[in-house]
Order: structure tokens, then C-alpha cells, then sequence
């Protein structure tokens, strides 16, 4: 029977995670990077909100959390405002500085001239049929196999489904790493879940995840086993989404201030006011290292 966790929180999920791959993974090597990897590990985080990973041993980023979200919501594609947050994103980007796999914004939020983007077409569907199984965004496309890039979607689908007056979400994964994939995807992937109930009106509901690969890299052999024995208390709540038009506008907001150190008036909205702190603080910290 493959793993399946039903948790309340990231930190949580992080800890279990380390404890089933480190325990009972098996070595794998691909492209020569030796991991434990254990097969078709599912989960559910049953409160989305806790969404932060901010165990000490861990050390993850908010800002670069944050940073990522911001970036899928402004549907771009260039590495740049990614490396500001972690400058190894730029071994991810292709020679012409475009991130061609892990651009999930740009294939969600993007869109031809005339046509609507998959956000808005899975958002009206959603709201003429609440009970459709049809709210699927797709984040691989053919030429992710037969064109050449350095990077390749992670990522397979996102699929909401309205049960009960909730909004739940599944994710499925082609490949997933434990220390460094697993919190980001999270953070990401529950906030759009909440923006996505957020504007169709309708609370949250569980975070389903599913990984055909579920892995920790050699590197993080040792860190993976002293999470596996921490005894986790912190859930890691953020503030709750309200004003899902907020985060569209920071998301512009975090342009200027990431490049011209700009000063912006406070959001009403909670979650967005826990985000522009995070970006704000990153900015003070990187211009007084400077």
C-alpha cells in the first residue's frame, strides 16, 4: 500500500515526509544525483493556511516563498525576479534568461490574444456547474518532452473540485524533493487555492497532493534525519485571504519595490499585508548588504 499522510500543517508534513523517505527509501541516482526516493506518496493537509514550513533546522525562505507566488501571479517567465530571492533559480532558466518549465503562472494566468486564460475558463466553469470533476489546469504540454530546456515541469496538473460549500484542490506531481520542492509547492499551490475560493466565494476545503516520485537528495541526508526527530508544535498559520484583488495588486507592487526599493501603503488585506512585510523586510535586508 503506497504512503498517504492526512496532516494539519506544513511543519508537520515536513517531518513525516523526512521520517517516511529516510526510514524506508529506496537509492536512486537519476542523472548521476544519488537520492532515497519512496513511490507514490500522497497526503492531505486538512487546514491550507498552515502553510508555512518554518521549522528552525529547515531554514526556508519566506521571502522567496512569497517571491515565487508573486511571480505565478503576475504569469511571468523570467528568471530574474526569481534569482533576486535565491540566485540558484538561474541554473533553472535557459540561456535567454526564461524559465520554461516551472513557469506555472504563465501557463495558468497566460493566455492567447481573444482567449481566456486557464485560471479564468476553470474559475467560470466552476461557477456555472460548482460540481464538475472538468476544473483541471494542465501545466505539461507536449513540447515540455521534445524541446530542449533545462527545465521541466515538476508539476502535471492543479484540479479543484467544490464539495460541501468547500473548495478542495489536487495536485499531481511528476517528481517531488522533500527539502526543497515539497514547502515552496505548498505555499504556492494552497495560496492559489485560496484565491481561487476567495473569488468564487466559497470556503476552503482540504489540499490533496500527489507525487509519483517523493525524494531527498544526498545533500540533505543529514538535515532530512534530524527534522524526522523534531517534535513539531508551531502549524505555521498565515493570516486568512480576504480580498483575493489585493494579491493581483501586489503582485505588481512587488516589481517596484524589488527594483526600485519603492515604498507602498499598507493593504487592508491580511494575507497580502503578511506578504508585502516579507517582501519589504527582503528589500531593506538585500540594499543594506549592498
Amino acid at each position: 500500500m503506497r504512503p498517504f499522510l492526512s496532516v494539519p500543517s506544513a511543519n508537520i508534513l515536513q517531518r513525516d515526509l523526512c521520517r517516511i523517505v529516510m526510514g524506508s527509501g529506496d537509492l536512486c541516482s537519476p542523472r548521476a544525483m544519488q537520492t532515497k526516493e519512496v513511490l507514490g506518496v500522497s497526503f492531505e493537509l486538512t487546514a491550507p493556511r498552515c502553510r508555512l514550513t518554518n521549522l528552525p533546522i529547515r531554514r526556508w525562505s519566506p521571502s522567496l516563498a512569497v517571491g515565487e507566488l508573486l511571480w505565478h501571479v503576475r504569469g511571468d517567465d523570467q528568471v530574474d525576479a526569481l534569482a533576486y530571492y535565491a540566485p540558484r533559480w538561474r541554473s533553472f532558466a535557459d540561456d535567454d534568461g526564461f524559465v520554461r518549465g516551472s513557469c506555472y503562472g504563465a501557463r495558468m494566468f497566460g493566455s492567447a490574444p481573444g482567449e481566456r486564460s486557464q485560471w479564468e475558463n476553470v474559475k467560470s466553469l466552476l461557477k456555472t456547474d460548482p460540481s464538475s470533476r472538468r476544473a483541471v489546469i494542465n501545466f505539461r504540454f507536449e513540447p515540455d518532452v521534445s524541446e530542449d530546456s533545462v527545465d521541466f515541469s515538476c508539476v502535471n496538473s492543479l484540479q479543484f473540485l467544490v464539495r460541501d460549500g468547500k473548495l478542495n484542490a489536487f495536485v499531481s506531481m511528476r517528481s517531488n524533493d522533500v527539502i526543497w520542492g515539497v514547502p515552496y509547492d505548498l505555499f504556492l499551490f494552497t495560496s492559489l487555492q485560496e484565491l481561487m475560493a476567495r473569488e468564487l466565494g466559497l470556503q476552503l476545503g482540504s489540499y490533496y497532493h500527489s507525487a509519483s516520485s517523493m525524494h531527498i537528495y544526498e545533500r540533505h541526508f543529514d538535515m532530512a534525519s534530524r527534522i524526522a526527530e523534531l517534535q513539531v508544535e508551531d502549524l505555521g498559520e498565515t493570516p486568512p485571504m480576504m480580498q483575493p484583488n489585493a494579491l493581483y495588486k501586489l503582485a505588481r507592487d512587488e516589481v517596484m519595490i524589488r527594483d526600485h526599493g519603492a515604498e507602498v501603503a499598507p493593504y487592508s488585506d491580511a494575507f497580502s499585508a503578511y506578504c508585502l512585510r516579507v517582501v519589504t523586510e527582503k528589500s531593506i535586508e538585500l540594499s543594506s548588504a549592498a
